[in-house]
């Protein structure tokens, strides 16, 4: 019988190769796999039935994620879901799930997690919003498939799910012009690419109403970041009726505020969320929101990336997730009256 050695040899690779080519591991083109598979059929190295057999048997993936502040990934509202969602379809499919946050320091990537060196994964879900370059040396040192998850570029080289953003700002945005508001803000945020539609769907829907657009920029994403800009909104533009947030933890920061101040939600302010998370039901008052099916953003991922690791060579794939608005009682008609702002 002939050997791994003899095998490379006569397909001109080195060894490795061949043993990445016939166990389906990443990091070998399909061209190169199936001449690898010729010259062991070939020289009787394994029959052309086990070859046939030897399709990739996937026991292990890894789930990276951006930084989640002090918290761990599993606490954070929004991608805590999409965290178990991967792992529920691990489970099914007899996969284990390693995960971990990145260690990124004034934007800059730092040590990898051990994940990273685990040789038993076979592809990395990647998830939430980080720079390109950051993707990039992530990419460089798994040397493995990878899904992006609510994180997309230009011409992006990875697969990659998304949410449908400008269309659920958008709706946010036409049902309170529905209502009768004319006086719209929208508390923005970083240049995360998903809060870039959001903000991009709320502009376009009011210039196709000729309505003067508001936008506050906030740091962050959190409860203290929409209480600032509700501060800032109540004292540059008080003739605003209606806020629509970036995300749900803006909205219950905002919220949060304008009623300290002694304003009431909705009689003097509607304000609506973004992502539906589990919270927003409870505040007061429950809040209208747009939903996000987080639950999907993990399973198609967990998909995509089953999938690459199967075909490494095909073209990346965008897959985007639809959104609903859900509608509670922090948005109704806009005030009669006019308010004294803030000092």
């Amino acid at each position: 019988m002939a050997t791994i050695r003899e095998v490379a040899q006569k397909a001109g690779v080195s060894i490795g190769t061949v043993s990445r080519a016939l166990n389906y591991k990443p990091g070998v083109s399909e061209e190169t796999r199936q001449h690898v598979f010729t010259a062991a059929q070939e020289l009787g190295y394994v029959s052309a039935k086990r070859l046939s057999l030897s399709a990739p048997k996937i026991t292990h993936l890894g789930l990276l994620s951006r930084p989640m502040g002090n918290g761990p990934l599993t606490a954070n509202p929004f991608y805590g879901d999409v965290f178990h969602s991967v792992e529920q379809v691990c489970h099914e499919s007899y996969i284990n799930l390693s995960f971990s946050s990145l260690n990124i320091v004034n934007g800059r990537l730092g040590s990898l997690p051990a994940l990273v060196s685990d040789n038993r994964i076979s592809g990395v879900v990647l998830v939430g919003a980080l720079p390109k370059e950051i993707v990039e040396s992530v990419v460089t040192s798994l040397q493995l498939p990878v899904v992006l998850v609510d994180n997309c570029f230009p011409d992006c080289a990875w697969d990659s799910v998304m949410i449908d953003n400008a269309r659920g700002t958008s709706q946010a945005t036409e049902l309170l012009i529905a209502q009768g508001h004319r006086h719209i803000a929208f508390i923005s945020g970083p240049d995360h690419p998903s809060i870039v539609e959001r903000r991009a769907g709320y502009e376009e829907t009011l210039r196709q109403h000729d309505l003067k657009l508001m936008v506050v920029v906030t740091e962050d994403l959190e409860p203290p970041d929409g209480e600032r800009a509700a501060v800032r909104l109540l004292r540059q533009a008080p003739e605003t009726t209606a806020i629509v947030c970036s995300n749900d933890s803006q909205a219950i920061g905002a919220s949060r505020k304008i009623q300290e101040l002694g304003y009431k939600i909705p009689d003097d302010f509607s304000v609506v969320g973004f992502d539906d998370i589990n919270l927003v039901q409870f505040t007061s008052p429950p809040l209208t929101t747009v939903r996000v099916d987080r639950q999907a953003l993990g399973q198609v991922a967990t998909g995509l990336l089953l999938e690459r690791i199967k075909a490494p060579d095909r073209p990346p794939i965008k897959t985007v997730v639809g959104v609903k608005l859900i509608e509670r009682a922090s948005v109704s008609a806009p005030r009669t009256r006019g308010i004294t702002s803030p000092t």
